[in-house]
């Protein structure tokens, strides 16, 4: 593995996983044209992106060092994108030397294409023998798609060890919780690690390697902070993550990587539900085992919104008592609804 080490340690760096070493010794045009004549690396972080053409920049005293926005990632990018990739710490060769002028040319792409197929020829080693391995990837973008006239994440795609070796990680891959969305979790430029799966190759011609971050992952369910902190009775805020015909999943605040079931407020409670508000509830089921925590809303109202409207309407401990014997009564419902469906099984079998 001290392959990939080396190799992320040269392609993955950027603003969110900075290390120091970026220039060479700053100053004289030896250390390019060496560099050219050799065939070596540099590090470099530029300074500048040009608002037309994209070509990234910076001045080293005398000499400007340019790399055309082709050489980059092999094709013209996206202006829109431009202010990303001064985040990025580049290994680059250096492609020409012109010292009349002090003008060096560099290539990031030119770098990691040599190191690519001794990359891939590794990876594909460790797939023939069926032996786990476990690469670092950067993020470069969340890949979704239309349902229901709703975009949905499906999941991220990666350059692995960042020399250009596409990768795809499914959002059914991403923990061992459900996923409902990356937004927000995951953004361009962050580099993470994964297990390499398979390499899939596609009708075109093309291919990637499918790989998944949930072995890599502690599973919340099996968390000793959530026996702890959370119990039945408990009341919590929640926000809205996805509605259902019959009820909505949330997510409590510092608990993020475990969805709620939460049902819709009865009668008495007249709110709408709606993704990304925040509500008041309280836990009537919560079982490690069975992976499973439910609650019930009573209130629109974030944490701080609740302290005013205390304060302004009277909400008491009295109210919120009404409140648990509530869903006392309707858990012990359930719990005989569940009771007798075991039991109307169990004389048809």
């Amino acid at each position: 593995m001290d392959t990939f080490q080396n190799i992320t340690d040269m392609f993955l760096s950027n603003a969110h996983n900075h290390r120091p070493t970026v220039k060479a010794v700053a100053g004289h045009m030896k250390k390019y044209t060496t560099a050219y004549e050799q065939g070596t690396y540099l590090m470099m972080e530029f300074e500048k992106v040009d608002s037309v053409t994209g070509d990234l920049s910076l001045v080293d005293e005398d000499i400007t060092v340019i790399m055309p926005a082709d050489q980059i990632s092999g094709r013209p990018y996206d202006l829109r994108y431009r202010a990303q990739k001064l985040e990025d710490t580049y290994c680059v060769k250096v492609l020409s030397v012109d010292s009349v002028r002090k003008i060096v040319y560099v290539s990031h792409q030119e770098a990691r294409m040599e190191k690519r197929p001794e990359i891939e020829a590794t990876i594909q080693q460790y797939l023939d023998t069926q032996t786990p391995i476990i690469v670092k990837g950067k993020v470069l973008k969340i890949q979704t798609r239309m349902s229901d006239g709703d975009f949905v994440d499906t999941g991220v795609w990666l350059d692995l060890c960042g020399v250009g070796i596409p990768a795809f990680v499914y959002i059914g891959n991403w923990k061992k919780t459900y996923t409902e969305t990356l937004r927000g979790k995951v953004q361009y430029g962050d580099i993470i690690d994964v297990k390499v799966i398979e390499r899939v190759e596609r009708k075109n011609g093309m291919y990637y390697y499918a790989c998944s971050r949930k072995e890599l992952v502690q599973d919340p369910w099996e968390s000793q902070e959530l026996a702890e902190k959370y119990h039945k009775g408990d009341i919590v805020k929640i926000r809205c993550i996805s509605r259902r015909e019959n009820n909505w999943f949330g997510e409590i605040n510092g608990l993020d990587d475990i969805q709620v079931f939460v049902e819709y407020p009865s009668e008495r409670h007249q709110f709408a539900i709606i993704p990304g508000m925040e509500y008041m509830g309280t836990i009537y089921y919560i079982n490690q085992e069975e992976r499973s925590l439910k609650a019930r809303v009573f209130q629109a109202l974030s944490l701080e919104q609740l302290d005013e409207e205390n304060e302004s309407t009277g909400i008491s401990e009295e109210n919120i008592a009404d409140e648990e014997r509530e869903i006392e009564n309707n858990t012990e419902e359930l719990e005989q609804e569940a009771e007798a469906a075991e039991v109307e099984d169990g004389n048809n079998d």
